[in-house]
C-alpha cells in the first residue's frame, strides 16, 4: 500500500479517536447537566410548594384582617354607646345631686 493510504488511514483513526474522546466528554457533561436539571426541578417544586403555602397564609391573614375589622367596628359602636351612657349617667348624677342639695337643705 502506498504511504498516503497509511497517512489517510492514520488521519481517519485520529479523527475516530477524537470523536470518541469528544463523545465521552460530551456524554459526561450531558449526565451532569441532567443531574443539575433534576436538582433545579426539585428546587422549583419546592419553591412552588412554598408559594402555595404563602398564598394559603395570605388568604388566612386576609380572613383574620376582615374579622379584626368587624371586631373593631363592634368595639367602636360599644365605645360610642358607653360614651352616651356615661354622659347620661353624669347628667343623672348631676340631677340627683341638685335634688339632694335642694331638698336635703330644708
Amino acid at each position: 500500500m502506498p504511504w498516503w493510504t497509511w497517512l489517510a488511514f492514520g488521519i481517519f483513526l485520529l479523527a475516530v479517536v477524537a470523536v470518541a474522546v469528544f463523545s465521552a466528554f460530551a456524554f459526561g457533561r450531558l449526565k451532569r447537566l441532567a443531574a443539575a436539571a433534576a436538582g433545579i426541578e426539585a428546587r422549583l417544586d419546592e419553591v412552588a410548594r412554598s408559594a402555595e403555602e404563602m398564598e394559603r397564609r395570605m388568604a388566612r391573614t386576609q380572613e383574620r384582617m376582615e374579622e379584626l375589622e368587624r371586631h373593631r367596628a363592634r368595639l367602636d359602636a360599644s365605645l360610642a354607646r358607653l360614651k352616651v351612657l356615661t354622659s347620661a349617667l353624669s347628667e343623672a348624677r348631676g340631677g340627683v345631686t341638685r335634688l339632694q342639695k335642694r331638698y336635703l337643705r330644708k
